[in-house]
């Protein structure tokens, strides 16, 4: 590896104590490389960076999410290290990083590619297009009535029906805020589109998993109350004036290093549903 990035989270690592630790390690492991140190991901769209044989991503989910945003389009694989509270899609923990350098150096792990969505606001002239590994999310606004939705399946009608919002997930984002409305768990190397609506007003309104090639129209009826766009929770745009978004899956992938010793149902038992049933009992 001739070109190593190093994305860190700057609220976590403010006197750069953890990036000294890990370029340490990675010279000791790859004397000849070059190293490109991001902060927040400030950067890492540049064309410049195509050619990073890995990124290491220093932070938590978010920091994983933000750079997945920005280099999905250069095949890029993520190497993700927990500095932060959760840490359910990076790969190692810090105290374990050494050891998965040197993994790194043999090449003994295997590169998981994870389904993108994207969402395209056909009215909308300038940045109409935007991404996500997670969830694309519409709501409404806090104190704003509910929004009626209309949708529509590679063309044809679907239901309408009136809610809080829409969570449009991958199943990479089904164990985030799908999750928590309702929503199935799905195994994350599935390519399948998950539909999962904020308090509906009819018991009968449930989920809906799609296929990656159905491409989803979501008209709605705001009428005249504050709607909102997000992406993995990060980038929120309002889009009041925006009656119409078409929502499909991304061609190009996000790609996640993973060790030979990855174990998806030991991560979700301890990550997700020890923690879920911990606040219940609480």
């Amino acid at each position: 590896m001739k070109n190593i990035g190093i994305n860190v989270n700057s609220s976590k690592d403010e006197n750069n104590d953890i990036l000294d630790h890990v370029l340490m390690i990675l010279k000791k492991n790859f004397p000849g490389s070059q190293f490109h140190i991001y902060k927040d991901g400030i950067g890492l769209e540049n064309s410049d960076d195509k050619n990073l044989d890995v990124l290491i991503a220093l932070g938590g989910d978010g920091t994983i999410l933000r750079a997945a945003r920005k280099i999905y389009k250069f095949n890029t694989p993520i190497l993700g290290v927990n500095i932060g509270h959760l840490g359910f899609l990076t790969s190692v923990e810090l105290s374990e990083l050494e050891e998965a350098i040197e993994k790194l150096k043999a090449k003994e792990f295997k590169v998981a590619e994870r389904m993108m969505i994207k969402v395209t606001i056909p009215h909308k002239h300038n940045d109409n297009v935007h991404v996500a590994l997670n969830d694309i999310v519409i709501t409404k606004g806090t104190f704003s009535r509910m929004l009626t939705f209309d949708l529509y399946i590679d063309g044809s009608f679907y239901i309408r029906y009136k809610a809080d919002g829409i969570i449009v997930s991958t199943p990479t984002g089904s164990t985030a805020y799908s999750l928590s409305a309702g929503g199935p768990i799905i195994y994350p190397t599935l390519n399948l589109i998950n539909l999962t609506p904020i308090c509906p007003n009819s018991n009968g309104v449930k989920t809906i998993i799609l296929d990656e090639h159905n491409k989803i129209t979501l008209k709605i009826n705001s009428s005249g109350n504050n709607v909102f766009l997000s992406c993995d929770g990060q980038l929120e745009l309002e889009t009041n004036q925006y009656d119409e978004m078409i929502i499909e899956a991304e061609k190009e992938k996000c790609r996640l290093i993973e060790f030979n010793d990855y174990d998806y149902f030991n991560i979700l038992r301890k990550k997700i549903i020890a923690r879920s049933m911990d606040c219940e009992e609480k």
